[in-house]
């Protein structure tokens, strides 16, 4: 655990600094990839690294300069006064973030787990190298699939410190599993897992999904773009609820005239059956008990049972509309308030019994290659992958070939059909650059009248 050195280098960043006002996020991590391909681990790597951010301000002028150089206390100075001379030419900024007041805010023991901190190479290698033998039994009429994937996590920590007497601490741990059985580098399907701990992953339940559904990608019937029924696994939810959050509920972006929700505070925008919270402290999730502008942070009820109630404020937000920040400060630079930690409301409805009483649908596994059509109708385009499943009379019966699917956003979330009383933890088992440790809490959604606008060959 690095929460002693980071609080050590945070106050020495202070200690320095010539600064009116100071504020210092020292990141720790220690986390671990084990990748593989054809059935080949290929790939064993850990990082242990310590960053600094430091943002001083002097009146409305403020600069922000990060390094990961922290070999000397002479390197601890020069951060703090090249932070210091960029914030002396630069423009005086009024819409500059609350620097953190006094007071101190902790994540709970409970949210570090030191054995996937510190966790032993050998551990993850071997819980690849389960995935890649029980991937040698998943055929069909004679075709073998081969293992790609990845296995990842490990611990952040940070402390945020400021001049003004706040000090708060984040260590948290995540552990991710990402599976593909893939047939002659074509035809594939994804089963992916995330969790606090690497004890929290399942490799038996991954291989059991991956053996039901995998062969069923083999001869996919050719795609018939237009609107369908689906069912929506958390993955895909995840990828649409991550738009709407950008694009639609931060308040920044309701003040500068992006996002159609602008002025339907208390409306009814949305499915009576979607209910969205913020949910910061979640013990399922990544706790989260502070934002960057050490506003205390707690349960945010977004959007119940599609009437929206709130959106994400910082305080440069927040003031413009005479309201106190909820806690949803990105940083501490600039106004960036953002919903880290969603978890949509579950609902009666079994998994099984969702399938089961549909009679033609198509199950989405997941997006990707998603983008914005336009911001102002909250329309996103992308394409499905690893798993587009035609279900018939409460069955999956094959596969079809991806699409392109174009959709607004107001309707996807309008168009709730159904939700399912199980729910899962979606993190990122990818990262680039800082590991960052975040994720949403969500079920499985049916949706009706989604529109998928082209077809693939693939």
């Amino acid at each position: 655990m690095l929460k002693d050195k980071l609080y050590e280098l945070a106050e020495d960043i202070l200690k320095v600094s010539r600064a009116e006002e100071t504020v210092v996020l020292a990141h720790g991590e220690s986390s671990h990839v084990v990748r593989f391909a054809n059935s080949i681990i290929h790939q064993n790597t850990e990082v242990k690294s310590i960053s600094l951010t430091v943002h001083v301000r002097f009146g409305k002028k403020a600069a922000t300069f990060k390094t990961n150089t922290i070999n000397s206390p002479q390197d601890i100075v020069m951060a703090v006064r090249r932070a210091e001379e960029l914030a002396k030419i630069s423009p005086e900024n009024d819409d500059l973030p609350r620097i953190p007041p006094e007071g101190k805010l902790e994540t709970s023991p409970d949210s570090f787990d030191e054995l996937t901190a510190e966790a032993d190479p050998e551990h993850l290698v071997n819980i690849a190298h389960e995935l890649i033998e029980g991937t040698r039994s998943i055929t069909f009429n004679g075709k073998q699939f081969a293992a790609f994937g990845l296995i990842s996590g490990g611990s952040a920590e940070s402390v945020l410190m400021s001049s003004e007497g706040f000090v708060g601490y984040r260590g948290v741990t995540a552990a991710h599993l990402k599976y593909n059985p893939i047939y002659d580098l074509t035809f594939g399907y994804l089963v992916q897992q995330s969790g606090r701990t690497f004890r929290d992953l399942n490799v038996d339940a991954a291989l059991e999904k991956a053996r039901k559904r995998a062969p069923l990608v083999l001869d996919p019937l050719d795609a018939k773009p237009g609107p369908w029924t689906v069912i929506l696994e958390p993955l895909a939810v995840a990828e649409l609820l991550d738009f709407l959050n950008w694009i639609g509920l931060s308040a920044r972006s309701v003040q500068e005239g992006r996002s159609p929700l602008a002025g339907k505070l208390g409306q009814k925008l949305f499915s009576d059956l979607f209910t969205l919270y913020e949910d910061p402290l979640n013990p399922r999730g990544y706790p989260t008990p502070f934002d960057m502008e050490g506003n205390r942070r707690g349960l945010i009820t977004v959007i119940e049972n599609g009437v929206l109630k709130d959106f994400a404020y910082d305080t440069p937000t927040a003031r413009k509309e005479n309201k106190e920040s909820n806690g949803c400060a990105f940083s501490f630079a600039t106004s960036q308030p953002f919903f880290s930690n969603l978890r949509i409301k579950e609902g009666n409805e079994d998994y099984d019994d969702i399938l089961n009483n549909t009679e033609k649908a198509l199950l989405v596994t997941r997006f990707w290659y998603s983008n914005v059509v336009d911001p102002r109708t909250l329309t996103v385009t992308g394409m499905t992958r690893d798993g587009l499943f035609v279900v018939e009379n409460g069955r999956l019966t094959r596969s079809m070939k991806n699409m392109r699917f174009n959709v607004s956003l107001l309707d996807v979330f309008s168009n709730i059909s159904a939700v399912s009383k199980e729910s899962h933890l979606v993190g990122d088992p990818t990262w680039y650059g800082e590991f960052q440790v975040r994720g949403h809490i969500l079920p499985t959604l049916l949706v009706e009248n989604f529109n998928f606008a082209s077809a693939t060959q693939f």
